[in-house]
């Protein structure tokens, strides 16, 4: 009696349900980056969040510079630097504030009338002018940041710890990707001035 030898049809039958398989595979693998993929939906409810947190944050960080120290929320930006080094050229409050060095000089002068600022030529470079905060000025900012530090705790407390670990993490990426697409496409303030100020500032 002659054996039948089923093998090919074996191996037939494996290597089709290998096939299928893997084609169940690639289409399981296709629909997880479809569900993953940002759609225009998805990226537009992204930016309405951004855009709202942003505007919040602006809002109340102007409301408590006003209340707290008298100052427009973009007379607190260009000043918040001189909490951390007690003097800075106009230059470098201008960058940090992303406004040109005539615009920030204008606001200094006027800051300097109200007593909150002093400007004097630096010793070593006469054309630069070198801005500190005024004992009152720097009481008024402290007060401010104390005041905005108590609210955003109080903020950052409808977070779990893993929450709030999770945040600055995503925040912090976010952040960096975006200030290096910025430095790569050129962008950033107007730019106007080298830094310094003739003798009429």
């Amino acid at each position: 009696m002659r054996s039948t030898d089923n093998r090919p049809a074996v191996q037939a039958k494996d290597t089709a349900g290998a096939k299928a398989a893997g084609a169940k595979a690639a289409a399981a693998d296709a629909a997880a980056a479809a569900d993953a993929a940002l759609t225009d939906t998805a990226i537009e409810e992204l930016a309405q969040v951004a855009d709202a947190l942003f505007l919040a944050m602006r809002r109340s960080r102007a409301s408590y510079a006003h209340r707290d120290s008298g100052l427009s929320f973009p007379q607190l930006t260009l000043l918040e630097p001189l909490m951390r080094e007690e003097r800075m050229p106009v230059g470098r409050l201008a960058a940090g504030a992303d406004v040109s060095v005539p615009t920030a000089t204008r606001m200094l002068k006027q800051l300097e009338v109200k007593g909150v600022v002093v400007r004097e030529r630096s010793a070593e470079d006469e054309r630069q002018v070198l801005v500190s905060l005024t004992e009152d000025g720097a009481v008024k900012l402290a007060t401010m940041r104390d005041r905005l530090r108590e609210r955003q705790a109080r903020s950052f407390e409808v977070f779990t710890p893993e929450e709030r670990v999770q945040f600055v993490a995503l925040t912090r990426r976010l952040t960096e990707f975006i200030t290096g697409a910025d430095k790569a496409e050129g962008a950033g303030g107007d730019g106007t001035g080298d830094g310094t100020e003739n003798e009429g500032a």
